[in-house]
């Protein structure tokens, strides 16, 4: 195998290890909820439907702010 090859696995392992490992945490608390404390995967469904839908409403609404200020200022 090419060491370039070896380094750019390195170099894109790197990259994305933070945002997996969060993915990965968050999906352990969420089982241990609704293992541990019985929580319905329907109810832990719609509340992640709900912070995706509040989300896309604030990013829709800085991208508005954005737009509306670059426009201002010419």
């Amino acid at each position: 195998m090419d060491n370039t090859v070896i380094q750019d696995y390195v170099k894109t392992f790197k990259r994305y290890r933070t945002p997996v490992l969060a993915v990965l945490a968050t999906l352990m608390l969420v089982s241990s909820a609704v293992w541990t404390f019985d929580v319905p995967w329907q109810d832990i469904a719609s509340y992640f439907l709900l912070c995706v839908v509040g989300v896309g409403v604030v990013a829709l609404l800085s991208a508005a702010l954005v737009f509306a200020l670059k426009r201002l200022r010419g």
